[in-house]
C-alpha cells in the first residue's frame, strides 16, 4: 500500500477512535443531559462514517471499494442533521420553524440513507486520477450533499447568530465548537471533489476530528459539558500507558543485548523478569509525576483545598472581631481564587437591606446597598426547586432566565453584569440569609470549577457563623454597655441590687461568650468536617468506622441543639428575642407535630392519639414557629417519659379560648416538683435515668414563649407513676397583639 493510501487509512482510523472516546467521556459524565445526549448521538452518526471509511484505503476490488463507500455514507447521511439537532438542543433554540427543519432534516437522512446501496445513488467504481477506485455519484447524489451542506451551514449560522448575541463562558464555548466544526467539515468536505472531476484528493480527512480538538480545549479551558475530571485521568492514563510501553521496549532490547555480550544467549524469559522488575519500581512514581504534570499544565490548582480550610478555620475561630473576619475573609478568598474583586455584604437588620462591609480588589463600578427585597425575592424563586442555599453563577442563572423569562432574575442579571459580578455566595446560618460574598471573573480568564464552587461552599459556611457570632458578641458588648449605664443610674438608691446586677452582667457575658465562640464556632466546624468524611470528600470511610462516626455527628447535632437552647434562654432574658405573629391555624400545627411524632410513638407501642375539636375552631394570632417548638415540646416529653400505655393530645374550644392539652400515662409528677416545673434547668427526681439527654430547658423555655403569646401553660398530676397532663390556654381574641400588628 502506498504512502498517500496509508495516510487515508490512518486518518480515518484516528477520525474513528476520537469520536468514539469524546462520544463516550461525554455521555458517561451526564447521561440524563440532553445537550450532551445529543452532542453522543453527532458522534455516532460521525463514527458511522468512519468506520467503514477504513474499507476503501485497504479494497483492492471495486466490490470492496463501492461497499466501504455505501456503507458509510449511511453514517455521513445523518452527521449534518445530527450535528444541527445538538445545536439546538444545546442552545435551546426549539422553535415552530427550527422542529420543521429538525423533522424534515432527520427524513432526507433517512431517505439517502435508505438509498446508499441504489445506483441512483452511486453509479459504480472507477479509476480516477492516483486512486485505485472512486465512486460516480448518481442523480440522488447531488440532492445529498445539497441536504449535507444546507443543513451544516444552517447550524454553522445558528452558532454564529448566538455567539453575537451571548457573552461569558457560553460565548467561548460557541466559539470554539463553532471554530472545530467548521474545521470538520471543511477537512471532511475535501472528500467531494473526486466524485466530480477535479483532481483533489481527501488530503484534509484528518480535519475531521478538529471538532473533538476544540471540543476538549472548550472542555478543559471553559467547563464544556463539564467532564474536566474525565479528561484528566484518560491523559494521566493514556501518558503512562506510552511511557511504559516505550520504556519497556527500550529496557527489554538493552537487557537482551546485555545477555547476549554476557553469556553469548538471548534468553526471552529473563529479559522479561528484568524488565518487568524495572517497570514496576518506576510505575508509582512515574505515575504520581504525570498526575503532578498534567494539574500543573492542563488543570493547574493553586491553592492546596485541606489547607485553604485549616486556615479558614483556624482564623475564624481565633477572633470575634468583625472588622478582622471581614477583611480575613475577602483578602483571603481573593488570594486563593484570583478574581478581579471579592465583596462581603452583610444584612443591616434595621435598616432591612444588605450594606457593604469590605471590598478587596477593585470592581468596574461601586457596589451601592442592596435592597434586600431583591434578594428575598431571588432566594424565595430559589427555595421553591430547593436551590436557595446554593452558590449562583451567573452564566447559569442566564440559563434559568431563558426559560422562565423572570423579571427578578432579569434585574438581578443586568446588576451582575454592571458590576462585573461571577459568582454569588450566599451566607446561611440555618435558614437565615446573614450576608452575601460576591466574586469578579478570575484574572487568568479561567471560570471557576467544580472544585472552586465546592469550596466555598464549604468556607461560606464557616464564614456565616463566625460573622453571626462577631454580631452576636458585638450585641453582646451594646447591651453589656447600655445596662451598666442603667446600673450606673440607680447606683445610690440600690447599691445592693447593683452589686447583684454587675455580678448578673458578667455571668450573662460570659455565658454569652462560651456559648457563641467556645462551642458554636467550634462546633460547626465538627460537624462540617464529619459530614465531608461521611460523603466521602476525604476519600471512602471503612465500615467498622462509619457507625461510630455516625454516634458522633449525632452527638455533635445535640451538642448544637443545647447550645441553641441556651442562646434561646440568652436572647429571652435580654428581649432580644423576635416573634412574628400572624393569624394562622393552631389545628394545623398541632397535626403536624402530632405526624411527625407519631412514628416514634408507635416504635415504643404506646396507644398515640389526637382528638380534633368537634366544631371548626377560629384562627388566631401567634408565632408559628415558635409556638409549634412548644408543642413539638409538650409531646415529645409525654412519648419520652412514658414507657407503656397511652398519650392523647387534644384541641378544644372554651369560650373565649382555645385549650390545648397532652395527656399521659406515664411517669407522673410528685407534688414538691411542681412549682420547680418550669424553671430553668428543672428536671424531676429521677428522670436522668429515663432520658439522659435533657437538659431542664425546654419547659423554661417554653414558659416564657407563651407570656409573650398572653397565654397561659400548667401541669397536673395524681402523683408519681399515675401519669401527667400538660395544658396551654390560648386567646382567641388578644387585643394586645392585634394593636401591635396594627389590627382593631
Amino acid at each position: 500500500m502506498t504512502l498517500v493510501y496509508n495516510y487515508f487509512l490512518y486518518s480515518s482510523i484516528f477520525n474513528a477512535v476520537v469520536a468514539t472516546v469524546l462520544g463516550l467521556l461525554i455521555l458517561l459524565k451526564n447521561p440524563k443531559n440532553k445537550a450532551n445526549k445529543l452532542f453522543t448521538l453527532f458522534c455516532l452518526a460521525f463514527c458511522a462514517w468512519s468506520y467503514p471509511y477504513i474499507g476503501w484505503p485497504i479494497a483492492m476490488t471495486r466490490e470492496g471499494a463501492l461497499l466501504s463507500f455505501q456503507l458509510l455514507h449511511i453514517g455521513a447521511s445523518f452527521v449534518s442533521i445530527t450535528y444541527l439537532h445538538f445545536v439546538i438542543g444545546w442552545l435551546n433554540l426549539y422553535n415552530r420553524k427550527n422542529k420543521i427543519i429538525l423533522g424534515l432534516g432527520y427524513l432526507a437522512s433517512l431517505f439517502f440513507a435508505i438509498n446508499t446501496f441504489s445506483p441512483l445513488f452511486i453509479k459504480g467504481m472507477e479509476p480516477i486520477f492516483s486512486m485505485r477506485y472512486w465512486a460516480i455519484p448518481g442523480p440522488l447524489y447531488h440532492f445529498y450533499l445539497i441536504m449535507f451542506f444546507g443543513l451544516f451551514l444552517y447550524a454553522s449560522y445558528l452558532l454564529l447568530f448566538n455567539f453575537k448575541r451571548t457573552s461569558g463562558i457560553l460565548k467561548k464555548q460557541i466559539q470554539f465548537t463553532l471554530i472545530g466544526m467548521v474545521l470538520a467539515f471543511l477537512g471532511g468536505s475535501t472528500n467531494y471533489f473526486l466524485w466530480y472531476n477535479i483532481n483533489i484528493p481527501p488530503y484534509g480527512n484528518i480535519f475531521a476530528a478538529s471538532f473533538v480538538i476544540f471540543t476538549a480545549y472548550a472542555i478543559l479551558k471553559y467547563r464544556f459539558m463539564d467532564i474536566r475530571l474525565i479528561i484528566k485521568r484518560s491523559a494521566v492514563f493514556t501518558l503512562l500507558v506510552l511511557i511504559i510501553t516505550a520504556i519497556y521496549s527500550v529496557l527489554a532490547y538493552l537487557i537482551s543485548i546485555l545477555f547476549i555480550g554476557l553469556i553469548g544467549v538471548q534468553s526471552v524469559f529473563l529479559s522479561g523478569i528484568l524488565t518487568a522488575v524495572f517497570v514496576a519500581l518506576g510505575f508509582e512514581p512515574l505515575k504520581k509525576s504525570l498526575s503532578v504534570a498534567t494539574d500543573k499544565y492542563l488543570f493547574k490548582a493553586p491553592y492546596n483545598p485541606q489547607e485553604v480550610l485549616a486556615e479558614f478555620s483556624d482564623k475564624l475561630t481565633s477572633t470575634l472581631d468583625l472588622k478582622q473576619i471581614s477583611n480575613f475573609i475577602t483578602k483571603r478568598t481573593s488570594e486563593v481564587f484570583k478574581p478581579f474583586f471579592v465583596s462581603l455584604f452583610l444584612l443591616n437588620e434595621e435598616k432591612k437591606e444588605y450594606e457593604k462591609e469590605i471590598v478587596w480588589g477593585k470592581t468596574s463600578d461601586d457596589l451601592p446597598k442592596i435592597d434586600s427585597k431583591i434578594f428575598n425575592k431571588v432566594f424565595n424563586y430559589l427555595q421553591s426547586i430547593n436551590k436557595e442555599k446554593e452558590i449562583l453563577v451567573k452564566e447559569e442563572i442566564k440559563k434559568i432566565n431563558e426559560q422562565l423569562d423572570n423579571p427578578v432574575l432579569k434585574l438581578l442579571i443586568e446588576m451582575l453584569e454592571k458590576y462585573g459580578v461571577n459568582l454569588i455566595v450566599p451566607l446561611y446560618v440555618r435558614d437565615k440569609l446573614t450576608g452575601i460574598l460576591f466574586l469578579g471573573d478570575k484574572k487568568s480568564g479561567d471560570i471557576y470549577s467544580s472544585e472552586d464552587i465546592r469550596m466555598l461552599e464549604i468556607i461560606s459556611g464557616q464564614s456565616a457563623v463566625a460573622i453571626q457570632n462577631a454580631k452576636l458578641f458585638e450585641e453582646q458588648k451594646k447591651f453589656a454597655s447600655r445596662l451598666k449605664r442603667e446600673v450606673d443610674k440607680a447606683t445610690k438608691e440600690l447599691k445592693e441590687a447593683n452589686v447583684q446586677l454587675k455580678k448578673l452582667d458578667r455571668a450573662k457575658s460570659e455565658f454569652i461568650s462560651i456559648a457563641s465562640h467556645q462551642l458554636r464556632t467550634p462546633l460547626t466546624v465538627i460537624k462540617g468536617y464529619i459530614s465531608m468524611i461521611n460523603q466521602g470528600d476525604f476519600g471512602q470511610v471503612p465500615g467498622k468506622v462509619a457507625e461510630p462516626l455516625d454516634r458522633v455527628y449525632k452527638s455533635t447535632l445535640r451538642i448544637i441543639g443545647l447550645v441553641e437552647d441556651l442562646l434561646n434562654i440568652s436572647r429571652i432574658e435580654s428581649g432580644r428575642m423576635k416573634y412574628y405573629f400572624e393569624k394562622a391555624d393552631l389545628l394545623e400545627v398541632i397535626e403536624d407535630v402530632y405526624e411527625e411524632l407519631k412514628q416514634h410513638a408507635e416504635n415504643k407501642g404506646l396507644k398515640f392519639v389526637l382528638q380534633k375539636p368537634r366544631v371548626k375552631i377560629p384562627l388566631i394570632i401567634f408565632d408559628k414557629a415558635k409556638v409549634r417548638e412548644v408543642v413539638m415540646n409538650l409531646m415529645d416529653n409525654a412519648i419520652k417519659y412514658t414507657d407503656k400505655g397511652f398519650v392523647n393530645v387534644e384541641l378544644k374550644r372554651l369560650n373565649n379560648t382555645l385549650e390545648f392539652c397532652v395527656s399521659d400515662s406515664g411517669r407522673g409528677l410528685a407534688p414538691d416538683e411542681m412549682p420547680m416545673l418550669f424553671q430553668k434547668f428543672s428536671r424531676a427526681k429521677g428522670v436522668q435515668l429515663v432520658h439522659t439527654e435533657g437538659t431542664g430547658l425546654g419547659l423554661y423555655i417554653a414558659k416564657n414563649i407563651l407570656q409573650k403569646h398572653q397565654a397561659k401553660i400548667w401541669a397536673e398530676s395524681e402523683g408519681r407513676n399515675k401519669g401527667s397532663k400538660f395544658c396551654i390556654s390560648f386567646k382567641i381574641e388578644n387585643k394586645k397583639i392585634e394593636k401591635k400588628l396594627g389590627k382593631k
